[in-house]
């Protein structure tokens, strides 16, 4: 059905983006812009979530909204996911009314790349034209860039330069595998791609190409996100940025893996080869070990946080990748997982900055004694880790379970009972690694005894804590009922 919904999705936060950066442009708006920023991002954040929850009504009951011509869809299999990063964004714009403490970026220019920023995941989500995901993900990566520089430290602008040094080779992977494919076919909707028998037998016909053009998805998608061995980036951007926007940018994994499915799959679809399952398994699998033994030995909170972080993209690509032309269900259970885990990390990533606010120092080994003074902190940071960990009735639980069962069928199909149960075996012992990391991080920061004298009088203002106990409450919520979530989710991958 013809709909200008998904185009409006766009243009709502890109138009109040340019409202707050207009008034930057006139000396009598600079007070103003001053005194009202953090509620005009507010405001936008919510008018931002008005036209996905316009959506929905249409896609639970099968529509599929299509802005024709410009390659933006809506349907059961984005819709979760559109909803989510419009509601997250909306609970971290809560939170910066009181973190946030100023940067490099003038006010109605921070708004303006924060709001760019999430009218290109919104354009993720809903793009099915080549191009147009090649250029959201490079918006999307070069407004975290600036982003990342807006703290005004030494240490942000090293980050952000080796974050665009990473990125900038990532991007041309990406697009030597979109020119592939359209220079082959002529095609750059994936859509009409998939629906012509001559043009999917152009790409069927040339194997060794096609493994290429995964190949290059992968690499160049895989550094955008973070994944295992592409990761170079992540580490020191998180201890680099302000607290707000790592709030902003753990929202940003839902439209990339998603990108990185929507690349990988129709060609998988085309040549259902076991080379495309392994790669993108292979991905997945190493960014689980690397990660979850990596954050092992942290001592500061921020890259443990990285490196716990890369070992859930690896857990969200390894369900997206368990790929099967006769099981629907993967698309589900891995947009369900990917979902949840960026809900528990949202909340575990704002905890965390509301500890830095209120000490000014990110290593675990000075910190100590907070839970008292910080009990709605500790709250919200013990439910999102239990959730990340995977222990009811938080949603991790029931995420880890359909993972497991899922990961389980596949291996067992596709190769016998011993390697699905070392399969099993293994995705077991990360979450007991990732238990103990977990655990012993919140015994640090809130149990443990102080090496040294910390003044803190209190928790972080309503405006901080209140967005991290909603994340709490919404891991609990679903986990207690998770078709609140699934039934959102389409059972088609492209409709």
């Amino acid at each position: 059905m013809y709909s200008l919904l998904p185009l409006l999705t766009l243009i709502v936060p890109l138009f109040t983006g340019i409202l707050c950066l207009f008034t930057c442009l006139f000396k009598f708006l600079e007070e103003f812009s001053r005194k009202t920023a953090k509620m005009l991002l507010l405001i936008s954040a919510v008018l931002s979530l008005a036209t996905p929850l316009a959506m929905i009504p249409y896609c639970v009951i099968g529509e599929v909204l299509e802005t024709t011509g410009l390659g933006l869809r809506a349907d059961s299999s984005n819709i979760a996911a559109l909803v989510s990063t419009a509601i997250l964004f909306l609970l971290v714009s809560i939170y910066n009314m009181s973190a946030e403490k100023g940067g490099r970026l003038k006010p109605g220019v921070y708004n303006f790349f924060l709001l760019l920023f999430l009218c290109c995941m919104f354009g993720l989500l809903l793009s099915y034209d080549l191009f147009g995901i090649f250029l959201f993900v490079e918006m999307v990566i070069g407004v975290s860039i600036i982003l990342v520089a807006h703290n005004p430290i030494k240490d942000s602008t090293e980050a952000a330069f080796k974050y665009l040094i990473i990125t900038a080779i990532s991007a041309l992977f990406v697009l030597i595998g979109v020119l592939t494919i359209y220079v082959l076919t002529g095609e750059s909707n994936i859509l009409h791609l998939l629906g012509n028998i001559e043009k999917r037998m152009i790409l069927a016909e040339n194997p060794p190409l096609l493994m290429f053009i995964v190949a290059c998805f992968i690499v160049g998608l895989g550094a955008d996100i973070g994944l295992a061995p592409f990761h170079g980036w992540l580490p020191d951007t998180l201890p680099a940025s302000t607290i707000i926007i790592n709030g902003f940018t753990a929202i940003e994994p839902i439209p990339l893996i998603l990108a990185l499915y929507r690349l990988v799959a129709p060609l998988y679809e085309i040549y259902p080869s076991s080379i495309i399952v392994a790669l993108m398994l292979g991905t997945g699998l190493v960014s689980i070990i690397f990660g979850a033994l990596m954050a092992y030995s942290q001592r500061d909170f921020f890259r443990m946080f990285a490196y716990c972080s890369i070992d859930e993209y690896g857990h969200s690509l390894f369900a997206l990748s368990l790929l099967s032309p006769s099981d629907s269900q993967i698309f589900i259970i891995g947009q369900f997982y990917l979902i949840n885990s960026t809900l528990a990390k949202t909340g575990l990533i704002l905890s965390l900055g509301s500890v830095y606010f209120n000490t000014g120092g990110s290593n675990m080994d000075f910190l100590g004694g907070l839970l008292e003074k910080m009990n709605k902190t500790a709250l919200s940071y013990i439910v999102c880790a239990l959730s990340i960990i995977g222990i009811p009735p938080m949603s991790g639980f029931y995420a880890k379970l359909l993972l497991i069962n899922a990961s389980y069928k596949f291996f067992y199909d596709y190769g016998n009972s011993i390697i699905a149960s070392l399969i099993i075996a293994l995705l077991i012992c990360i979450a007991v690694i990732s238990c103990v990391i977990l655990i012993r991080s919140f015994h640090k920061i809130f149990l443990g005894k102080s090496r040294v004298n910390i003044d803190v009088k209190g928790d972080v203002p309503i405006l901080m804590w209140l967005p991290t106990i909603l994340l709490a409450m919404a891991t609990i919520i679903i986990g207690v009922h998770p078709d609140l979530l699934i039934r959102f989710i389409g059972y088609t991958r492209f409709g």
